[in-house]
């Protein structure tokens, strides 16, 4: 019914927010005359900067306080908007405990675990009942919608063939050992010397004939690969310029003889593949255009109409004016 990335246009990215000082009923906004208040804020600072800085993002120093000063003006309208959405998504009226379980569930399959999904409901500051009602008025804004015809599908085909080219893509396997001394947030930590060593290890197994995608299994720190046995697909300039440049110099079947550093430690590089470029047909991706088609038209729809709201709306943005007459 919805793919997890129109649900996230729609229901508020969650972009980090700001340090509001003062006390927990100061009122840094009203929509329509409902308060939000610096607390509310805070909320979403306490739980968004601790994910930022888990990223890599530093918010120490100057640049810290530019960053800060440029979420924070984002952080507020998303509030905003999101309370918005809220007024007008109960304006259509009550829904039924049954009826907001039949709304949530196209949206809560998409998840592999409960914990997803409740955490995704956390991140965005909404409850399950106000996710459905949020849906609900999705679904009746743009119900009259059409879908996207073939021959709709076929015109932005022809006109954007670029974009359903798939360039040369290498196919590898590879064991990863991560660097940290302390000074990154890798899950492992390690240290250059010891990195290394582990990597000459695995290389000193395969060529006594060890199967690559074992150790991977076995060996790898990179959880995003190693349950595939280190498979990793790639074309030109996805992956970093070390890994990249080491793996197009081997054949099918080979792998690395040393260590391969990265800015992320020490690889192991077995080249399984090379993938050509091609050009995929109208009939290969009709079906999933017609649905990108579709899924934008509703989007393009339900955006007018929150802009309509937005313009009949009375918003105050305190924050916004201090920064005006500052």
């Amino acid at each position: 019914m919805y793919s997890k990335t129109s649900i996230l246009l729609i229901l508020v990215t969650a972009i980090i927010a700001l340090t509001v000082t003062g006390c927990g009923d100061n009122v840094v906004a009203t929509v329509n005359g409902e308060k939000i208040t610096s607390e509310e804020l805070s909320q979403r600072v306490n739980m968004t900067k601790s994910s930022m800085e888990q990223q890599g993002f530093d918010f120490s120093g100057d640049n810290g306080q530019i960053l800060m000063d440029y979420l924070q003006k984002g952080a507020l309208e998303e509030i905003i908007n999101n309370r918005l959405l809220l007024q007008e998504a109960r304006k259509i009226g009550q829904l039924t405990t049954e009826k907001v379980q039949e709304l949530i569930m196209p949206l809560k399959e998409q998840f592999s675990s409960e914990q997803e999904y409740n955490d995704f409901l956390t991140q965005l500051m909404l409850s399950e009942e106000d996710t459905a009602y949020i849906l609900n008025l999705q679904e009746q804004i743009t119900k009259d919608v059409p879908p996207a015809s073939e021959v709709d599908a076929k015109n932005y085909y022809d006109e954007n063939l670029e974009q359903f080219e798939q360039p040369e893509q290498l196919q590898v396997r590879h064991i990863l050992f991560f660097v940290d001394e302390g000074d990154k947030n890798y899950p492992v930590k390690h240290t250059n010397s010891e990195a290394r060593q582990m990597a000459e290890d695995v290389i000193a197994q395969l060529r006594q004939g060890k199967d690559f995608a074992e150790l991977a299994r076995e060996r790898s720190e990179d959880d995003q690969t190693k349950n595939d046995g280190g498979l990793y697909v790639f074309s030109e300039g996805d992956a970093v310029k070390e890994f990249s440049e080491a793996a197009a110099a081997l054949k099918p079947g080979e792998h690395t003889q040393t260590p391969v550093q990265t800015e992320y430690g020490f690889h192991v590089i077995k080249m399984e593949k090379i993938i050509p470029a091609k050009q995929y047909s109208f009939e290969e991706v009709k079906q999933q255009l017609i649905k990108q088609l579709s899924e934008e038209a509703k989007e393009s729809k339900f955006n007018e109409y929150m802009k309509e709201v937005q313009n009949k709306s009375t918003i105050v943005n305190k924050l916004a004016e201090q920064k005006e007459t500052s």
